[in-house]
């Protein structure tokens, strides 16, 4: 589990236009001085940018969420207490973001992001998105304005009164942060995010982000403190009754006694507090057991059922392959019963081989065979153009070779009349005139070759 690198994308409604964001995320105030909070390393903070350009005369981020919903075309005036910007970070697992960092893979990662963005958001409601270079893990900060042209959902009443919905952009973060839509956000980030070694969380986990096991070690740091604090106070107490015990000797024995008693009584509270503190620390260190146990168990379960989805889904995608294949082969076969023309040779021989590698100097060759005897191989030079049209499946190979060929130069009929009329005894049948192809190489001298020498070679 530890070897897993998640996706993150976390999106949160702002307040207002955000502006209070805005001095973190920007790492300056709204006068524009420079503001480094106390998590950033400021050695890196020049590294930090902005990827998205601001339209004329808009100086930063808040600006720029203004300036969004103002040339929007909204027909309804927005409230006091609407949302206007929703900001969402973008990030991965510590481990593989420092590796695309490293592998200098951040640029193509923040531009599959802006992607992203643009295809989820609309690339006019994407105001601004900030790469932060200066904390622990690389992440972006994008802002997105949710506009929507959708028609308004609203909750029927009975007896509520019907209101006509006007067509047109409206302001709606109840739209943008629906929980389906929130689901699918997260689907669909992940799949954009695959190619960097990053997926997509267990769905439906219970998980919070460590919170409880931050709130436990919040606490037993608060008890460790407390402890170490009372210890002091019992040390102290300790000197302060030692000087007492040093008055018995010089008289003014009543007051000694008593100032004696009441440092033991205030050292008896002490360690009694100190008892109950190391008490409640052992209760918080056993929740803390059983909430990481109970944790433990969920995702073993929620792992266990991903992973049965994955393996159900997988097969059913096989399924979907074979199908595929099996009516590709179908359609092939009756492209060839559609179409005979094409996947025959105009002579009548039969294409054995055709493969050209090299397409930049293609060059295609034909020899006779009778058994496994090969004679006459002859290479000749072939126009570029056509050689890149067969290498686009824009034509057959069969329609290949009868570009560059006539029937008459497919095969070499003497000499295949001959052989055949030798050997026909002795092969049990007529001698086959076959054509394939090569890359490169010379040709024969041979008279029926003469033809081609006047092509065009690459």
């Amino acid at each position: 589990m530890s070897n897993i690198q998640y996706a993150v994308c976390h999106l949160q409604r702002g307040s207002g236009n955000d502006s209070g964001m805005s001095c973190h995320i920007e790492r300056k105030t709204a006068d524009g001085k420079v503001y480094i909070p106390d998590n950033a390393d400021k050695t890196r903070t020049h590294l930090n940018r902005e990827l998205i350009q601001f339209p004329n005369g808009v100086c930063n981020r808040t600006e720029a969420v203004q300036y969004r919903i103002d040339n929007s075309g909204l027909h309804r005036k927005v409230g006091k207490n609407q949302t206007k910007a929703i900001r969402i970070i973008l990030t991965g697992s510590h481990e593989q973001m420092m590796k695309i960092e490293q592998q200098n893979w951040l640029n193509k990662w923040t531009n599959v992001n802006l992607k992203w963005l643009r295809d989820t958001f609309g690339e006019d409601n994407v105001v601004s998105c900030v790469l932060h270079m200066d904390e622990k893990t690389p992440h972006l900060h994008a802002t997105v304005v949710p506009i929507v042209t959708g028609e308004r959902k609203r909750k029927s009443r009975e007896g509520e009164k019907k209101y006509r919905t006007q067509n047109g952009p409206r302001l709606s973060a109840d739209d943008v942060m629906g929980r389906a839509r929130l689901s699918l956000y997260q689907n669909t980030y992940a799949e954009a995010m695959r190619e960097f070694g990053l997926q997509r969380g267990v769905v439906g986990s219970t998980a919070k982000h460590h919170s409880n096991s931050e709130y436990y070690r919040q606490q037993m740091l608060q008890y460790e403190n407390d402890i170490a604090r009372l210890n002091a106070e019992v040390e102290k107490a300790n000197e302060g009754r030692s000087a007492i015990l040093s008055l018995f000797g010089k008289g003014d024995l009543a007051k000694a006694k008593k100032d004696l008693s009441a440092k033991d009584e205030q050292i008896a509270k002490l360690k009694e507090q100190i008892k109950k503190l190391h008490k409640e620390r052992a209760t918080i260190v056993q929740q803390h057991k059983q909430e990481l146990a109970r944790l433990r168990n969920g995702y073993q379960t929620e792992i266990g059922k991903a992973i049965k989805e994955a393996e159900a889904l997988r097969k059913t995608l096989d399924a979907k392959d074979a199908r595929i294949k099996q009516q590709s082969q179908r359609i092939a076969e009756l492209d060839r019963k559609a179409n005979p023309q094409r996947y025959r040779l105009s002579s009548g021989a039969e294409l054995v081989k055709l493969n050209v590698p090299n397409y930049n100097n293609p060059s295609l060759h034909i020899w006779t065979q009778v058994g496994d005897e090969r004679f006459d191989d002859v290479k000749f030079q072939i126009d570029y153009d056509l050689a890149q049209q067969h290498f686009n499946h824009e034509i057959t190979d069969e329609e290949f070779v009868n570009a560059v060929f006539e029937p008459q130069e497919q095969v070499c009929p003497v000499q295949t009349d001959l052989l055949g009329a030798t050997l026909l005894l002795a092969t049990g049948g007529l001698a086959q005139t076959r054509v394939g192809t090569s890359a490169g190489g010379s040709h024969s001298n041979l008279p029926w070759d003469g033809k081609k020498n006047n092509t065009k070679k690459w």
